[in-house]
């Protein structure tokens, strides 16, 4: 039992024409709501556990459910807000949804909290519809399936030793940097690629769209 790993699950407000992608998501997942998730939680037959919001968006909710209420006026959003509670409760493997959406700040600052949680030792994924974003370094295997495309680039910082096999377009061992275009809209060629990272991290998309 000590070595359990916690999963939840955080639910962004981000308008969305479809959310039934939800529920194959959620099963054994701890049900975490940032402020508007909630209506789309509840519209999708999910009973929250936890809602951390500051109601700006939405109404407070009527619910038999644990509720943290913020401050309008604070240092960081409800989702970060949502991250920070789950890592405190101890959860390890954490995906976020809803939190792809048209304002592409917002779209960033929940990279920025996939980001955090990786510089915390935390999996976590930001997935849509058809998109799915995670952090990476070391050694990844992606298998082929769900998604048809995926795209990379080094975060933050020079990524150097990368290596991509088993994809329409291989790199070996090469260094680049957070500017650099090259290893965008790949493809799978085999069942299973192999990215390898020598020094830095990764932003990973893999996407159907």
């Amino acid at each position: 039992m000590g070595n359990e790993i916690k999963k939840c699950v955080i639910i962004s407000g981000a308008p969305e024409n479809d959310i039934s992608y939800y529920n194959e998501f959620i099963t054994d997942r701890y049900v975490i709501c940032a402020d508007s998730g909630y209506i789309k939680c509840l519209s999708a037959g999910i009973k929250p556990d936890l809602i951390i919001a500051d109601f700006d968006s939405s109404p407070r909710p009527d619910i038999e459910c644990e509720i943290i209420t913020l401050n309008v006026r604070k240092d960081y959003t409800d989702t970060f807000h949502c991250m920070l509670e789950a890592i405190d409760r101890g959860y390890h493997d954490i995906i976020i949804l809803g939190g792809i959406g048209s304002r592409l700040d917002h779209t960033y600052s929940n990279i920025l909290s996939v980001n955090y949680a990786f510089e915390n030792n935390v999996s976590c994924a930001l997935i849509s519809n058809n998109c799915k974003i995670t952090i990476e370094s070391g050694c990844v295997k992606i298998k082929k399936g769900k998604y048809k495309y995926f795209s990379l680039f080094p975060l933050f910082e020079k990524c150097e030793g990368l290596s991509i096999k088993g994809a329409e377009y291989e790199l070996d061992h090469a260094n680049l940097l957070p500017s650099d275009q090259l290893t965008q809209s790949n493809a799978f060629k085999d069942d299973l690629v192999t990215i390898d990272i020598k020094k830095g991290k990764i932003i990973l998309f893999l996407c159907n769209d």
